[in-house]
């Protein structure tokens, strides 16, 4: 079955039960405005700032769960880890800056019936990196 993306070990994929709904990828072109007293500012190129890929989805029921404490454990291993698209295309290293979740429709054992996620991911650049 096919793969959405992966990160590290971690596996997007509908067959999986761990897809996500959005995807959303920002990238900047480095250009910042340098202020003139009396003029217009100049535009100036200091150098692209890292890029941010933010992943939204819905999961549902104990298995929901369990997948965004595998999240969890990939973000507290606190290292920069490997993202492929659905192609197998590399797509570098990227660190999990950010994990947020919603958890609705709850069950008297705390289970969420509904769980929303968002991921943040950073593009990694270490100074081996050209």
């Amino acid at each position: 079955m096919p793969q959405m993306m992966s990160l590290g070990g971690f596996v997007f994929a509908l067959n999986e039960g761990t897809p996500y709904e959005g995807l959303q990828r920002t990238s900047s072109g480095g250009w910042v405005p340098v202020q003139r007293y009396g003029q217009k500012p100049l535009s100036q190129n200091t150098g692209q700032p890292l890029e941010n890929i933010t992943l939204t989805g819905t999961w549902f029921q104990a298995e929901g769960m369990s997948h965004i404490t595998e999240l969890r454990d990939l973000q507290a291993q606190r290292e920069a880890l490997v993202l492929a698209d659905g192609y197998g295309n590399n797509l570098g290293q990227w660190t999990i800056k950010r994990l947020q979740e919603k958890q609705e429709k709850i069950i008297d054992d705390g289970t969420a019936f509904v769980l929303n996620f968002t991921l943040e991911l950073e593009e990694y650049i270490n100074e081996n990196h050209t």
